[in-house]
């Protein structure tokens, strides 16, 4: 699950890896402007001295080692599972547990949203959100479909998942997609 920590250390690492490159570019322009007087001054052999000494190799392999690790810390921070597929209902006590299958239910409930007037296909998921439980149904519907209907609907079938589920921290999510092309609506009379 992406955290607000990490969230805050992404967008600290961006800042700073955007700084460095702004400054860094701007030096090397001002360098090669030749307006710097670093240009009559600068020699390299210090950076040579420096890179032939034995100790060199091994510090540039610690420092690799190093760097993948926080990099692969970085991605393992981005890539989580949060996708739930059992819940604990209320009313598991020592005696026993009460489980939902709520992958089941939320796929029940993305097909009672998609039997609605002008939802072409929906699908449903439940994941946790920043310690939340949020059920997300995803839908796509018809250029011309009511969106009164819709979100009347979309209440109704949120509400009726949450009475399913029996939990009270069950949140609820529906992203609709416009289709690009209409198919033709049955009117009901």
């Amino acid at each position: 699950m992406i955290t607000r920590k990490v969230l805050f250390l992404d967008r600290l690492a961006i800042l700073v890896l955007a700084l460095a490159l702004i400054a860094g570019g701007c030096l090397g322009i001002w360098w090669w402007s030749g307006r710097s007087p670093l240009v009559e001054t600068t020699s390299t052999a210090p950076a040579r001295d420096l890179v032939v000494t034995s100790w060199w190799p091994w510090a540039s392999a610690a420092v690799g080692v190093v760097l993948v690790i926080l990099a692969l810390r970085w991605i393992l921070a981005h890539v989580s599972n949060n996708r739930v597929s059992r819940i604990t209902l209320p009313g598991s006590g020592s005696t026993g547990r009460l489980s939902l299958d709520v992958s089941r239910a939320a796929s029940a409930a993305a097909e009672a949203f998609g039997d609605t007037l002008g939802v072409r296909s929906a699908k449903g998921s439940i994941r946790t959100d920043r310690g939340q439980v949020v059920a997300n149904i995803k839908a796509v519907i018809e250029p011309e479909a009511d969106l009164v209907t819709l979100a009347t609907r979309a209440s109704e079938v949120s509400a009726e998942l949450a009475q399913v589920i029996g939990r009270d921290d069950l949140r609820c999510s529906i992203d609709l997609t416009v289709a690009r092309r209409g198919r033709a609506l049955s009117r009901v009379s």
